[in-house]
């Protein structure tokens, strides 16, 4: 019986290791999967950020629409700044009885104002606004005798 040889032709006897192309394709790919990575952590770095400023200036607006609704007319204005963030709130006439004496218009539902609280605030890149809006009974009427 005849024995096969262990080599075949055109094979390397004592291949051992990676050729220098082969570590070359893998730091490459390597490379442009830790590229991917990056990116998408600082994307999310970056969303994380803008939430907990949306978060910031939600707050900031509830408050100041609470504040603001505790005595008010119709042409009630206000504006300051808290930090890094502008507010601004008002009051519109909402129904006819707006602007009327809180004798006149008694207990009716058309003395409501619609109140306005806009919280502005700029980062790096972009200028960003929240706006509230309520609809809420008038406590207080100016110019009344």
């Amino acid at each position: 019986m005849a024995r096969r040889a262990d080599n075949t032709l055109g094979a390397r006897p004592f291949s051992r290791g990676f050729s220098l192309i082969e570590m070359l394709v893998a730091m490459a790919i390597m490379g442009l999967a830790l590229s991917v990575l990056y990116q998408s952590a600082s994307g999310a770095t970056r969303n994380v950020r803008v939430s907990a400023e949306y978060s910031e200036a939600l707050a900031l607006a509830e408050s100041t629409m609470d504040a603001f609704s505790a005595a008010l007319f119709v042409g009630k204005q206000d504006s300051g700044e808290h930090g890094r963030f502008e507010w601004r709130a008002r009051a519109e006439a909402l129904g006819p009885l707006g602007s009327t004496s809180t004798e006149q218009r008694g207990d009716s539902p058309d003395a409501l104002t619609l109140v306005t609280v806009s919280v502005a605030w700029s980062n790096e890149r972009n200028r960003r606004e929240i706006v509230l809006r309520s609809v809420d009974e008038i406590t207080e009427v100016t110019g009344e005798d």
